[in-house]
């Protein structure tokens, strides 16, 4: 992923809809990606800040997203503090300046899935069904389908 495709990546999301389980608990809300375009040494990456209200308290997770040379839109999230243990992979599948869809590998606590982002805190019903239609439109993409759940942002 070159500097611009990153830049692209950089600035706040807005969590829509997750087939994660970890997202889907009903004690989570407004959850929002963060990534701001640092350099660590020579590397270009991406500080991935998640925040989100869970029992009416807002809390964070840290970690830096590392390129994966190898494979287009893949990366490496290294975590921070108690999550500096964790470590997986996934891939940005679709973006444009208004959403993403992001593919994360199968890990232990984790099934694989997506998760799709936007700028807007609330899209409009027009913007979800390009989402979905785009999304139906890719083999890959299209059977993490039934997983997914929308999400609370009240």
């Amino acid at each position: 992923m070159n500097d611009s495709q990153l830049k692209n990546v950089e600035g706040r999301w807005y969590l829509q809809f997750s087939g994660s389980p970890f997202w889907q608990k009903d004690d989570f809300s407004i959850i929002t990606f963060n990534y701001t375009l640092i350099h660590k040494g020579e590397e270009l990456v991406l500080e991935d800040r998640v925040e989100y209200m869970r029992n009416g308290m807002m809390r964070f997770r840290l970690g830096y997203d590392y390129p994966v040379e190898e494979f287009l839109n893949t990366f490496r999230w290294k975590g921070v503090g108690i999550n500096r243990f964790f470590r997986n992979r996934f891939e940005i599948s679709i973006i444009n300046p208004e959403y993403m869809v992001i593919f994360y590998e199968k890990t232990v606590l984790s099934p694989a899935c997506i998760d799709i982002v936007t700028r807007e805190k609330t899209p409009g019903a027009e913007l979800e069904d390009r989402i979905f239609r785009e999304i139906c439109a890719s083999e890959t993409l299209c059977p993490y389908l039934q997983n997914v759940e929308k999400i609370q942002h009240s």
